[in-house]
């Protein structure tokens, strides 16, 4: 094989390999699995619910409970857009936060110790894997979702 032969093979093998690659990550990508932009996005977007919510007076049971169903909704909408590698994690929370939402919806904010333990039974759970869970979340966000300084 001539050296311009073995040229015009290598590049056609190079085209064909490029071809291939750009159609499996086409087809990973219509697959549903979500990018780390998106999760980013969504994530952001939690963190303005979350900090809409304590403008939210807590003896007001309509707002908190609104609020708290943004939140989880919110949390669930990102655990979503979670990518692989957090998604476990980020339904975790999200369960959590919906099971926070429930108790804070069963009972009036006059009630104090019956809400205070509807909420501790609803986190009870949880109370085992929420932190590495948080965790976890916590340095993949910054991993990926912060700028750099520059």
């Amino acid at each position: 094989m001539t050296v311009t032969a073995r040229r015009r093979w290598l590049l056609i093998a190079a085209v064909v390999v490029a071809i291939a690659l750009a159609l499996r990550l086409t087809l990973w990508r219509d697959s549903g699995e979500p990018s780390v932009e998106e999760f980013c996005a969504e994530f952001a977007h939690l963190l303005v619910v979350d900090q809409l919510s304590l403008t939210v007076n807590p003896n007001d049971d309509t707002s908190t409970r609104e609020a708290m169903d943004r939140t989880a909704r919110q949390f669930a909408d990102a655990a979503a857009a979670a990518p692989a590698e957090i998604r476990s994690d980020m339904v975790l929370l999200a369960d959590l936060t919906a099971a926070l939402s429930e108790a804070v919806a069963e009972t009036a904010s006059r009630e104090t110790f019956d809400r205070a333990a509807a909420v501790i039974a609803a986190q009870d759970p949880f109370l085992e894997t929420q932190d590495a869970a948080t965790q976890r979340v916590v340095d993949y966000v910054t991993r990926n979702c912060t700028a750099a300084p520059g």
